[in-house]
């Protein structure tokens, strides 16, 4: 107990910084702070439904809590997220002990993987928890599963099979469970067999292989699975190698330290140097198998078997390698170097201070680059200045800060790096859109759509087309995309906008009626249906509407101009909603105003 105090003390030490970080705008808002299923608590969707190519219920529940919890309180996120780092370090910990039967070697095995730099992605970045979540059950499970191992005690291996299904659950990177299982199998019995080996594995190989199909799937139709990344199967492996060469790199030399690693530039090089590294971990893991060092040898199959479904086999994603997909792996590593070091008691705890003095400062300094998004971008851009995909991000980040001049800048530099780059051409036509040069935003959506069906893209040229008062290329876009996904809000907006001003507004309140169902939290939304209403006549409706709308955003100028509009067709005092309007900034209010309230 005191060491996991001690523990829990350090990691909000070296990360303390993250109660002050924003939410980031990769993944968070489509994950957590936009996700409608996640603010309803909707289980039955968390269960039937995938979220940016994951299948994750039970992390998807974890989210709903958390939100139920701290709604948009990032710091309520954050602190979350540390409390399931330390108990992961805590299971590490335990786990480590059942493995090196070594207290002090275990300890300091959880201390650096609570305190590495490399941890920082997936703690700091909240929609990442699904990764935490999962490894407390993954540990869980082994840790129930080397027990049942050493004690044969069925209970055990009922438990086991229990959290792996409750982590696979929460992430499919889980999968690899079962090859662990067989790791462990051989660092702890001195013989095996048929029915130890392959026998009680069946139930956890089952429900991995229904879990990987699934994900092929799910990752296939969000796109994630990346043919620009498609290289040949010699290429591939050639990569596996390199990308297996910087993770223990990383681990040892934890500087220059990014979101994102591009594909090295020179392909024949890095495939060349992959190889060596292969060859050099099979020679290695023959001789250890070989000789007695059944610990060393584990370690390592830990940290290559938690590695494979993330070293670019089947392609995904626009990079190489990541500090994320560390988390678990790091382990293994820490268990086979604390194994090979020859180091004494005394010795081994000045090693622990050092590591505690030197991870603890690295990973403090890493922690202030998740402020928010612009600084996380920026710090990439600031290691790899051609990583297109880091400049588009941040060029869309000042586009939503609306600082145009730099989202223009790096949002050029983007489709400089890649001509072929879709998402370059979306955001800079979203650009183009806001700064009113339709023309223009027109050309990139055409662009971008050439390179992908992106639905993303249609609905923006929708838009366009809409505020072009071209209702009939607008509404054939949006038509598209509804084919395709029925629910897509912004798509039904589009639609119900157009029928709006083509004055067919039994059609119109349809489409208004389906995008506050799909997005009820939206005052933009409300505010338009209110305006329909008006239309119609049915001025207690627009006036619940409206209600509604400046409850959801109190500085709603616009909606406070067309409350008091409807309260002159009620016969009503509209003075003080118009007075709010002007207050608010919105000239339009200026004539009602001065007919009605003077």
């Amino acid at each position: 107990m005191l060491y996991a105090l001690v523990l829990a003390a350090l990691v909000v030490l070296a990360y303390f910084k993250l109660f002050s970080a924003n939410f980031i705008s990769w993944d968070d808002g489509e994950v957590l702070v936009n996700n409608k299923d996640v603010h309803d608590f909707n289980i039955k969707a968390f269960f039937t439904n995938y979220y940016v190519g994951n299948y994750a219920p039970i992390a998807m529940i974890g989210f709903a809590i958390d939100w139920l919890i701290f709604k948009g309180n990032a710091a309520g996120h954050h602190a979350l997220s540390l409390l399931f780092h330390i108990i992961n370090g805590v299971l590490v910990y335990y786990l480590c002990i059942l493995i090196l039967k070594d207290k002090l070697r275990a300890s300091i095995c959880a201390l650096i993987f609570c305190l590495h730099p490399l941890q920082v992605e997936t703690v700091a970045w909240v929609s990442a928890k699904n990764n935490l979540v999962y490894s407390v059950f993954f540990l869980l499970g082994l840790i129930h599963y080397t027990k049942f191992i050493v004690s044969g005690i069925k209970k055990n291996y009922i438990y086991a099979l229990l959290f792996f299904i409750l982590s696979v659950l929460s992430k499919p990177s889980a999968i690899c469970f079962p090859l662990v299982l067989v790791a462990i199998d051989y660092v702890l019995k001195v013989k095996l067999d048929f029915k130890s080996l392959v026998i009680n594995k069946i139930p956890f190989i089952t429900v991995a292989l229904v879990i990987g199909i699934a994900t092929i799937y799910t990752r296939t139709e969000d796109k994630f699975i990346n043919q620009n990344h498609a290289y040949a199967i010699h290429e591939r492996i050639g990569y596996a190698g390199y990308a297996l060469l910087q993770y223990v790199y990383k681990f040892f030399i934890p500087m220059d330290l990014s979101v994102i690693y591009p594909y090295p530039q020179n392909k024949a090089l890095s495939i060349g140097v992959g190889y060596v590294m292969l060859a050099l971990l099979v020679f290695g893991l023959y001789k250890l198998y070989k000789s007695s060092s059944k610990i060393i040898f584990f370690g390592l199959l830990f940290f290559i078997i938690n590695l494979l479904l993330v070293l670019q086999f089947i392609p995904f994603g626009e990079v190489l390698t990541a500090d994320r997909y560390m988390y678990l792996p790091i382990m293994g590593i820490c268990i086979a170097v604390l194994s090979i070091i020859p180091f004494k008691e005394k010795q081994l705890k000045i090693i622990g201070i050092t590591l505690i003095l030197v991870l603890g400062s690295l990973t403090f300094m890493r922690a202030s680059v998740w402020k928010n998004s612009i600084a996380l971008y920026s710090d990439i851009i600031k290691k790899y200045p051609h990583s297109y995909v880091a400049l588009n991000s941040l060029g869309a980040e000042y586009m939503l800060n609306k600082n145009y001049d730099m989202a223009s800048h790096y949002l050029n530099a983007a489709i400089n790096e890649n001509t072929e780059y879709y998402k370059g051409y979306y955001n800079r036509g979203l650009l183009y859109a806001q700064t009113d040069r339709m023309k223009k935003a027109l050309s990139d959506f055409d662009k971008a759509i050439a390179l992908q069906q992106y639905p993303k893209a249609y609905v923006a040229r929708a838009n366009v087309y809409y505020n072009m008062k071209d209702f009939s290329k607008a509404m054939s876009d949006a038509d598209a995309v509804l084919k395709a996904e029925p629910d897509n809000a912004k798509a039904n907006y589009v639609m119900a906008n157009c029928y709006d001003d083509l004055n067919q507004l039994d059609k119109a309140l349809l489409y208004y009626n389906k995008v506050i169902t799909l997005s009820p939290e939206n005052p933009m939304y409300l505010m338009r249906r209110a305006i329909l209403y008006g239309k119609m006549q049915q001025f207690q409706n627009c006036l619940s509407d409206l209600d509604i709308c400046i409850h959801l955003d109190g500085n709603f100028a616009e909606a406070y101009y067309w409350k008091g509009v409807v309260k002159v067709n009620m016969k009503k005092n509209p003075c003080s909603d118009l007075k709010k309007a002007l207050d608010l900034g919105f000239s339009a209010a200026q004539q009602p105003f001065m007919t009605y309230c003077r």
